[in-house]
């Protein structure tokens, strides 16, 4: 500690004969204030120098005048997680503006919103409808082909291999409206969601609107 104390009076000693001399010479304050920085070293320690050590550019500094007047701070370089950080935050405000303006140009009220919500929801129900449709006509033929099957089974045949392809590709077409339908409901749910996201955030921006 008795060290430390050392080195910051031998420190503060420095500063001011700097500034003395300084002042002394008559050097300008416009030409001081490009050259005089005052940091703290790798010690802790605050010096004042006419250059700047590349190695503490990054923990922050000041520039000042022969009398010791801040004319600048320059402040620590952030971490790789500040920055980071920043450049989220940033990012997230640009799309929150970007959404914003979206919605004012799409729409002139929440009663907009909510028409263009039941038109689309109503568009992805009717394909859900048509889907499941299909799905009753696939069911119904592949009732078909497994009792025309399970007849040939039944009278000791081996099933006829076009009722055996039939029934696979029936299969297949209903797998995949399953997979449709699934999509199609999700596709609701997130509409859904979407709109109601849209409706709170126009009525936040635009509560005169409604």
């Amino acid at each position: 500690m008795q060290k430390l104390n050392q080195d910051k009076g031998r420190a503060w000693g420095r500063q001011a004969l700097l500034l003395l001399a300084l002042g002394c010479f008559g050097i300008s304050q416009g030409a001081l204030a490009a050259k005089l920085y005052r940091y703290t070293n790798g010690e802790g320690v605050q010096e004042l120098n006419t250059y700047l050590p590349p190695e503490y550019s990054q923990n922050g500094y000041e520039i000042v005048n022969e009398r010791g007047d801040v004319l600048r701070t320059v402040p620590p370089a952030l971490s790789e997680e500040a920055t980071e950080a920043l450049r989220a935050e940033r990012m997230e405000k640009d799309r929150q503006q970007q959404w914003d303006r979206e919605l004012l140009r799409r729409y002139s009220s929440v009663r907009d919103i909510e028409a263009a919500k039941k038109r689309k929801l109503a568009q992805v129900q009717n394909s859900i409808l048509i889907i499941k449709s299909n799905m009753t006509n696939i069911k119904g033929q592949l009732a078909e082909q497994h009792a025309r099957a399970a007849e040939s089974e039944r009278q000791g045949k081996d099933v006829p291999k076009p009722i055996l392809q039939k029934i696979d590709g029936l299969e297949r077409e209903l797998q995949s409206a399953e997979e449709q339908l699934a999509e199609r409901e999700q596709q609701f749910s997130d509409t859904e969601e979407k709109y109601d996201r849209d409706r709170d955030r126009f009525a936040t921006i635009r509560p005169d609107r409604q």
